[in-house]
């Protein structure tokens, strides 16, 4: 009986490879934060703030950060103001690439007034870059404007439209009356 013991206990050895192979392929969260608000700073100037209510970090194959449950990032000037403003239900931030994907319910607004509304926008730190092959509307105190797709910069202060439609009022010049004889 004691042989019969003793054999079990010692075949119920697992081999340490096979437990990390099992678990290597697990992602999991090194940092999870709730009601978070990030600074980020270029060169002693504040730059980005950002207001996540659920913030995961992951690390690893696929470095990334992901926000969940609404976030806001505020966008800001050299004069430290706030230029724009990015908010979506979930976000993408990927470490390496520098690339924000924006994702769900996306309102972008700048401090001209103009509002970017769609379902995925894309931003890339490195060039500025900010894009979206989906729909898009812009409204502002001129009226509305409806794309597929768009490209604008960081502070939404100018935008690339394709495929566009909708109503666009522009100032037209008066007509001169031309007197003939």
């Amino acid at each position: 009986m004691v042989i019969l013991l003793t054999g079990v206990l010692f075949s119920c050895e697992n081999d340490i490879d096979q437990i990390k192979a099992l678990t290597d392929d697990l992602d999991y969260p090194v940092q999870t934060v709730k009601n978070g608000t990030y600074h980020y700073t270029e060169n002693s100037e504040l730059t980005n703030t950002l207001i996540a209510s659920m913030l995961k970090r992951y690390e690893g194959e696929n470095p990334r950060i992901e926000v969940e449950g609404g976030f806001e990032m505020l966008m800001y000037d050299s004069l430290e103001e706030v230029s724009a403003v990015l908010s979506a239900q979930r976000g993408t931030y990927y470490d390496t690439g520098g690339r924000l994907e924006a994702r769900e319910n996306v309102v972008f607004k700048n401090n001209e007034g103009a509002t970017l509304k769609t379902e995925e926008l894309i931003w890339l730190q490195d060039s500025d870059k900010v894009f979206t092959n989906k729909f898009v509307e812009i409204t502002n105190d001129d009226g509305s404007i409806f794309s597929k797709g768009m490209t604008t910069n960081s502070k939404f202060s100018f935008y690339r439209l394709w495929e566009v439609n909708g109503d666009i009022l522009l100032d037209q010049p008066e007509k001169e009356e031309k007197n003939e004889p």
